[in-house]
Formats: structure tokens, C-alpha cells, sequence
């Protein structure tokens, strides 16, 4: 694609002054309408010739790289544009180049007609993953088992056009939007995710990404040496209980939650004696449930089950496929409910640290909506069949119809020459009222008729009305914008890896004391210091916050551990850290 750009013709030319943009280029009709088209509609025609990513040196690729990475630390939102305000300028310190807002633009747009976002996210998750397993980041409490937490994150998109829909719960409201589903290793660190377009089944998705990451872990499920290719535990929330996505886990263990709808005494069989739960205040029961696919009817799921009966009233139902021989009921509650502490309530962190929750720059494409099309096709074939099954009382009430027009519009002249006083009509003459009376009686006669002919088929009008009204609705819905996740993607990736680095930080220099990434900005990041390089060794001075004694205490602490690391700088200089 690179070689084949170089026979495009540069566009516009004389609306440029020396290769730089200009107002008038910018109000170019084809300029405008291409401006938020997506990348598949605009790659085609795109310069890649001209792009300067690829002129950068080694070094210059790796300083806008960590610019980005940085982002986070320089900016209070997560924007590019933030950078050219007075806490930008650390850009310079953190990453080699104070750069400014529209250089950053320029390099992560140019990221995004690479195309690489993909690779990116996969790239990432195999460096994590071997990265906290090399660290023992598996959870090993009582079993061999590890845990995988799958979860999701709804992105608002503030747009005009008819895109892809979803819950926004932090909203309320249900609107334009992009899901990311995220999957986080036992102690709750992000690892993996993948960008959709509106809702998505956290369940079915999750499943086919803990394929792809059994792949970049290299383990295959049926090599018995590896335990945890096997004893994976994937934990999820009521978003995966649906049984279709429960049959198709056949290579993983699960545990997740029933809604209270999917569960009735009639469903549960074998249950054991009551037991007090040793982690918390509860009892257990141990049973099994019959659980019908609403897909497929019919066909009966039968798994294992935990009933939960709090002490303050409350109950709940879980789910798992793990055996009692392997498993117990304390490990399998126990397993669900660390999902709070160990990864909801850090993640919650995280995407307010790092501004997951907001979208990075899009472009739209105007596609058919496959659902909304197969939906209409139904309604009308629907409609069509009961209009055959009414056809007589139809064809009366039309008669009936025709009969009450021009009645309605007698009426509506006799309204017209009476007038309202004190909420009662009165009209100038007893003739007048005598007439508006008559017609008013032969139209409600009418009126009555045409129930009667609806009443002796009641289900099939209220049907035929339900499903005219929802065709009416969704009729010239057959189009819908899919949003490029392509350029969010990239960011978000760049943001989960600094997350990491955060956490690691946390863990190994700060003897993982529990904290969030806004304190750890606060208390530590934006202390105020100086460099000086002496050799090939930078000594980075901070000064001491008098007022945070203990968190000053831990911080040297963590620098005697992060200079026996020896850390070395891109350009072979190492780092030395004092407080």
C-alpha cells in the first residue's frame, strides 16, 4: 500500500501554503465531507508517502511514543490538546521533547492509518501476560486455579448521526456508544480488551478472547504438564449467564451470577445441607439447577449451583461448572465475591486514572443495519399475515371509516360556531344544537361499531396495531453508522499498559499498599525536583512533602528498591533516584 500511494497525485495544492494547511483548504467541500469518514472509506486515497511516521529515526519513534504513554501524567483528561497547558511542559522531562498539542495529533493520527491497533492490543497482552505470570501474579489461594475476570465499559458517543446503542450507566440513559469488553488476571490488572460498536455480549466476546490469550500463552488445554491451561477460572458478572454462552464453555471453568428471574424452586434439585460460609456471613447450600435455553427450546442446562442466604436478609444464586471434588462451596463464593476488592474496585481506578471512560476521535461509516433490516422484514410479513386473517372485519371497518369522514367534518363546522363558556358548549340557537347533537350520536354509533367488529378479534387488532406502530418506528432505521474504533483502540492500549506499569510500581516498590492511581499522582508524581546528569547516570532529586511523612517514608523506601533495579534510560543512562 505504501509503494502503490506513491502514484497518487498530492491534492489541492495551490489551497496549501508551503505543504501546511490553510483555512481555504479547509473549506473544501470534499475536504469537509471526508473529515469524519472512516478509515476504510479514506485509507485508499491516502499518501502514505507523505506521512512523516515514516521518516522517523528509532529514537524519534520511541520519544512520541512515550509522549503518548505519558499523556496521562500531563494532562488532568487525557487529551492531546491538554498538553499545551503549563503541566504539558514535562513532556520534555518524561519523554526527551517538550512537544505541543497538534505535533501528537499529527503522529497518532498518521498511528491510525497504519492500522496497527490490532497487533497493538494483541502485542500488549502477550508482554502482560508473561509479564505478571514471570512475577507469580496467579491466584493460588487454596487451589491451583486462576482466575480471570471479565468485564465491561461503556463508552458515551456524543453524536447527531444514528450510530450503534448502548447502556451508559454512568449517564443513565441509553444512546450512541462504544463497549469495550476487558479481561484483568487474578489480581485484577487489565490485560486485554477489544472495542465494539454499541452493546455487545460481554459473555459470548469474552469467550472468544480468552481463546485468543490461551494462544499468545502458548498453552494448549490439552497438555496436562500446564495445570493452568485448564484450571482457568474465567468470573463474570450477570452480563454471562445466558445459557447459550454457558454451553459454548467447554475448554474453561466458570463461575458467574443468576438473575433473579432465572431462578424458581422448581428449577433445583439435589440440594445439600445448609453450611455456614467460612469467609463471611452467610450459610451455603450446595445443588444443582435446570436451566432451559430461551434459544433453543427445549434443550435443558443443568450445572452446578451455590445458594447464597446472607445474615441481613439478602440472597443469591451462582453458578459454576467446576466440580465439588476440585472446588468447594466456600472457594466458588469466596472466587466471585473477590471480584470487588480485587479487580471492580481497581479498575474503577484505573478508568478514571487513565480516562478509559472517554472516546478518542472517531470517523463514521453509513452501513446497513443488518438487525433493524431482518426486523422489518418480520413485522411486515407479520402484518401481511393478519391483514389476510382480519380481511373481513377489515373491509367493514373500512366502509365504517368512509361513513365517519364526512360526518366528522359536519361536526367539526357545528364546533366551530359554538363557543365554550364556563368548560360547557353553547351555541347562538336551539337548531344549531339540535343538529351538532344528531351527528354527534350517528358518529359515536359508528364508533361503537367499529369496537364491536374489533372486540369479536381483539388479540389479532391489538397485535396488528402493536406491530404497525413498531414498523412505523423502525422503518427508516434500514441505515446506521458504524463507528472506526481504530485510532481508540490505539489510545486505550497505550493507557492500560501505563496502568501496568502503575501497578507494578504499586506492588513491587510500594509493597502493595492499596492505592489509587489519583493518589499516587497527587502524592507522588507531582512532586517537584530536579535532574542532573553526571556520566552516564542521571540523578533525579525530589523534594520531600514534610506533610505526608509516612508516604515520604515508603517513597525512599521504594527508591532504594528501584535504583538496585538500575534501570536504564533509552539512550543507555541510568537512573538514580533520591528523596
Amino acid at each position: 500500500m505504501y509503494k502503490e500511494s506513491s502514484k497518487l497525485a498530492k491534492d489541492h495544492l495551490n489551497a496549501r501554503d508551503h505543504g501546511k494547511f490553510t483555512s481555504s483548504y479547509s473549506k473544501i467541500k470534499e475536504v469537509r465531507e471526508s473529515r469524519f469518514k472512516s478509515i476504510d472509506e479514506k485509507i485508499d486515497k491516502k499518501r502514505l508517502v507523505s506521512m512523516n511516521i515514516f521518516k522517523l529515526s528509532k529514537g524519534s519513534l520511541r520519544k512520541y511514543v512515550l509522549a503518548i504513554f505519558s499523556l496521562p501524567l500531563v494532562t488532568r483528561n487525557g487529551r492531546t490538546k491538554s498538553v499545551n497547558n503549563v503541566i504539558g511542559n514535562d513532556l520534555e522531562f518524561l519523554s526527551g521533547f517538550n512537544y505541543k498539542a497538534a505535533t501528537l495529533d499529527k503522529f497518532i493520527g498518521e498511528l491510525k492509518y497504519i492500522q496497527l491497533s490490532n497487533d497493538l492490543i494483541e502485542m500488549i497482552a502477550e508482554f502482560w501476560l508473561n509479564f505478571w505470570k514471570e512475577k507469580g501474579n496467579f491466584n493460588h489461594q487454596n487451589t491451583i486455579f486462576a482466575c480471570y475476570y471479565i468485564d465491561g465499559n461503556t463508552k458515551a458517543l456524543w453524536s447527531q448521526k444514528s450510530c450503534h446503542k448502548g447502556k451508559v450507566t454512568m449517564l443513565g440513559r441509553v444512546m450512541n456508544s462504544l463497549e469495550q469488553v476487558f479481561i484483568h488476571d487474578g489480581k485484577g490488572h487489565p490485560i486485554y480488551f477489544q472495542t465494539f460498536n454499541g452493546h455487545v455480549d460481554i459473555g459470548k466476546n469474552g469467550l472468544t478472547m480468552m481463546d485468543k490469550l490461551t494462544d499468545f500463552l502458548g498453552e494448549n488445554t490439552d497438555d496436562k504438564k500446564n495445570p493452568f491451561a485448564v484450571n482457568r477460572i474465567l468470573v463474570m458478572d450477570g452480563g454471562g449467564n445466558a445459557v447459550e454462552i454457558l454451553r459454548n464453555i467447554k475448554d474453561y471453568y466458570y463461575i458467574t451470577i443468576l438473575d433473579d428471574n432465572q431462578v424458581t424452586n422448581r428449577k433445583i434439585k439435589l440440594t445439600s445441607s445448609e453450611k455456614r460460609y467460612e469467609y463471611g456471613q452467610a450459610f451455603l447450600r450446595d445443588c444443582e439447577i435446570e436451566l432451559v435455553d430461551s434459544k433453543d427450546k427445549g434443550f435443558i442446562y443443568e450445572t452446578r449451583t451455590v445458594q447464597v442466604n446472607w445474615d441481613n436478609g439478602r440472597s443469591c444464586t451462582l453458578i459454576t461448572n467446576l466440580p465439588t471434588t476440585l472446588f468447594s462451596t466456600d472457594n466458588v463464593v469466596k472466587s466471585y465475591f473477590n471480584r470487588w476488592p480485587m479487580q471492580e474496585l481497581d479498575f474503577k481506578n484505573t478508568k478514571k486514572g487513565v480516562n478509559i471512560h472517554r472516546i478518542v476521535g472517531y470517523g463514521k461509516k453509513l452501513v446497513e443495519n443488518t438487525n433493524i433490516i431482518g426486523k422489518i422484514s418480520t413485522l411486515q410479513k407479520s402484518v401481511l399475515n393478519l391483514e389476510e386473517e382480519l380481511e373481513v372485519p377489515l373491509s367493514h371497518i373500512k366502509i365504517k371509516e368512509k361513513e365517519l369522514q364526512p360526518l366528522i367534518k359536519k361536526e367539526t363546522k357545528y364546533r366551530e360556531k359554538s363557543s365554550i363558556i364556563n368548560g360547557n358548549r353553547v351555541f347562538k340557537n336551539e337548531k344549531t344544537e339540535k343538529q351538532f347533537n344528531r351527528i354527534n350520536k350517528e358518529i359515536n354509533k359508528l364508533l361503537r361499531e367499529k369496537s364491536k367488529l374489533k372486540k369479536a378479534h381483539e388479540k389479532q387488532f391489538k397485535s396488528l396495531e402493536k406491530k404497525k406502530k413498531e414498523l412505523a418506528r423502525i422503518i427508516d432505521k434500514k441505515k446506521i453508522y458504524k463507528v472506526d474504533v481504530e485510532l481508540d483502540q490505539l489510545m486505550t492500549g497505550f493507557k492500560l499498559s501505563f496502568a501496568n506499569v502503575c501497578s507494578y510500581f504499586i506492588e513491587e516498590c510500594l509493597d502493595g499498599q492499596k492505592m489509587s492511581l489519583e493518589t499516587l499522582y497527587e502524592s507522588i508524581f507531582n512532586l517537584r525536583g530536579q535532574s542532573k546528569l553526571k556520566g552516564k547516570v542521571k540523578k533525579i532529586i525530589l523534594e520531600r512533602n514534610d506533610k505526608q511523612p509516612k508516604m515520604m517514608e515508603k517513597l525512599s523506601n521504594a527508591f532504594n528498591i528501584i535504583n538496585h533495579m538500575e534501570k536504564n534510560h533509552s539512550y543507555a543512562e541510568k537512573y538514580y533516584f533520591e528523596l
